[in-house]
């Protein structure tokens, strides 16, 4: 196993070495030509290298996470139910608007004892009526523009909901991408474990190891295989939630999720801020609710004036020509009696437009502190990263070399090849953490702000307005 990108295979250097004294080329110069520009020629194509199958990983992984979070969407159970919740606040709009149902009436009028229980046996009179009572104009207008509201706010609900969503399938789809990691890096480890266990054995062949050097090395690879079957155990568990979110059975394989280099965003507080009180669907829903309790104390001040009703009545009578005759009527609110009741409305709805204004107010200072955390989370992310890319990694590459190479010598106990094994092992894990970190971070200030990395990063730069 080769430790380090840097490194010049030995064929490549043989060929330029005849290529220098074919051409006649110094001796110094051959040597300037193998040391310097060979590897800056190989690191570049390694990199180039690197860069495209990160890129193409990056692809496939965004692919994959976008299809499982259309499939949680479609199929979770708690979105359909917010949905039919806003269709009955809409089915709610229709039914403040329109009236309430007239009142159709025959009354039987001086119907004499003897023809009871008949009422159409000598029967003097019989009077037709209809009733229908009217409110004060504006009045169901206003209950109308309060259940509006009310739908506006379970429609953003149902936004909140479906952000949080995939909020919870990102954070597992990224605990999951660092487990493939880890059984990555086992597998790795185990394959340079058993490469130790031959240089071991080498070595004692030689007289210059210990045969317990080898049942270390054995020990070794097989506290590994005990840790990749733990892996794959956790793996699958955390398949299962996974598929649980998409209501999908929970053996169902999500695949390989390839491994990715992300991008280092560049995200401004004052930005993110703005954006966040603009978009967060939560503020939406409250700011619904405000305009509702609004709507529904301008309807309960319209309880001071009258409603009215009107009647039109038949009269059919057996000893005199027909008549009709008409009533309209209207309420007294003002009445002493009911005066308090329309008064306790009306405070009522003062006090719940204060408590909702309070709440939205409470609501901006958390999401301005989610916002505040998850951008620091991003940039402690982001420092970690590449300290853990640039620097921890490489030097326990090198130490773990210079490790080697002194155990071959005689210079080295084995023991601590094995420690500096796991060190590597480990820089390579809190790389991976550092990765998944980041993943994870972007995604809590995605859900933060109210928009995905890409939106975020198209919003004008500036504070707020």
């Amino acid at each position: 196993m080769t430790i380090g990108r840097n490194t010049v295979p030995m064929t490549t250097i043989s060929k330029v070495s005849s290529m220098c004294i074919r051409k006649s080329v110094g001796p110094v110069t051959c040597m300037l030509y193998c040391c310097i520009f060979l590897p800056a020629v190989n690191v570049f194509s390694q990199q180039d290298s690197a860069r495209t199958r990160f890129a193409a990983n990056y692809l496939i992984m965004k692919s994959q996470l976008n299809g499982i979070i259309d499939e949680a969407i479609k199929n979770n159970p708690s979105l359909k139910a917010a949905g039919n919740k806003i269709d009955a606040a809409k089915a709610s709009v229709r039914y403040s608007k329109s009236l309430d149902p007239p009142q159709v009436a025959v009354e039987f009028y001086n119907a004499p004892i003897s023809s009871f229980p008949n009422p159409f046996k000598d029967q003097m009179e019989y009077d037709y009526s209809i009733q229908q009572m009217f409110p004060f104009p504006g009045k169901l207008g206003s209950m109308a523009r309060a259940e509006q509201k009310r739908a506006g706010m379970f429609t953003a609900d149902r936004q909140t909901r479906e952000q949080d969503i995939i909020r919870n399938v990102k954070a597992l789809y990224f605990d999951l991408y660092l487990k493939n990691r880890q059984m990555e890096i086992n597998h790795e480890t185990r394959a340079l474990v058993r490469e130790f266990v031959d240089i071991a054995r080498k070595q004692y062949e030689l007289g210059m190891g210990k045969q317990s050097d080898i049942l270390r090395a054995q020990t070794e690879l097989s506290t590994l295989g005990n840790d990749s079957l733990v892996l794959v155990q956790q793996r699958k568990s955390m398949e299962g939630m996974l598929n649980a979110l998409c209501n999908r059975p929970v053996t169902t394989e999500i695949g390989l999720i390839p491994e990715i280099d992300p991008t280092m965003p560049d995200f401004d507080l004052n930005t993110l801020m703005a954006v966040a009180e603009k978009n967060r669907p939560e503020l939406k829903s409250m700011q619904y609710d405000v305009e509702m309790k609004q709507s529904e104390r301008i309807a309960s001040g319209k309880e001071y004036l009258p409603d009215f009703m009107v009647r039109g009545t038949y009269k059919q009578m057996i000893s005199a020509p027909d008549d009709w005759s008409l009533m309209v009527g209207a309420t007294v609110p003002i009445a002493p009696w009911s005066l308090g009741k329309n008064s306790a409305g009306t405070a009522r709805g003062d006090a719940n437009i204060k408590e909702a204004q309070g709440e939205l107010d409470n609501m901006k200072n958390m999401i301005a502190s989610e916002v505040n955390d998850a951008f620091l989370k991003v940039k402690s992310s982001m420092e970690r990263l590449k300290l853990s890319r640039e620097s921890s990694i490489p030097q326990a590459q090198q130490t773990l070399i210079s490790a080697m190479a002194s155990y071959k010598t005689g210079k080295e106990e084995f023991l601590m090849l094995i420690d500096i094994q796991r060190m590597l092992a480990m820089a390579k894990l809190d790389y991976h953490m550092a990765v998944m970190s980041l993943l994870d971070s972007q995604s809590q200030l995605e859900r933060a702000v109210g928009m995905n990395i890409k939106e975020i990063g198209q919003a004008p730069k500036g504070g707020r307005q």
